[in-house]
């Protein structure tokens, strides 16, 4: 009976060293996907930073505009408004695709990015971390 006991055992141990081998080579494939995603993480994030700030850019002059017509007793003087800034707009869009300067150094950066960015960092300083 002690004998059928240990054979037990010895299977169960060795079945649980099969699986912490199998979940091991599983983990360290995972840490290199997770390594080279890194700077495709963090440009991504620049991408998300850069989209938000075109979009509250983008409500600012969408609010000065309708600032700017209400004001006008003539309905048509408004239309005319909005028809020049949409030129002039497309213009600068137009120019700046055109220019492309090298950008400008960044300013720095807001408390909602640093933290967005610190997350991302400690994210993969825990993985390289743990690879240890």
């Amino acid at each position: 009976m002690s004998q059928l006991i240990d054979t037990l055992i010895l299977v169960l141990l060795a079945g649980t060293l099969g699986y912490a081998y199998f979940v091991d080579r599983r983990l360290r494939r995972l840490m290199t996907a997770l390594a080279e995603l890194g700077p495709m993480v963090g440009q991504f994030s620049d991408a998300v930073d850069k989209s938000e700030s075109s979009v509250s850019e983008l409500k600012r002059a969408t609010e000065s505009a309708r600032n700017s017509t209400r004001g006008t007793t003539d309905p048509r003087l408004g239309a005319v408004r909005k028809r020049v800034s949409a030129k002039q707009a497309a213009e600068r869009r137009e120019e700046a695709t055109q220019q492309r300067a090298p950008e400008p150094p960044r300013e720095p950066a807001k408390p909602a990015r640093r933290e967005k960015s610190d997350l991302v960092r400690q994210f993969f300083d825990a993985t390289r971390g743990s690879e240890a």
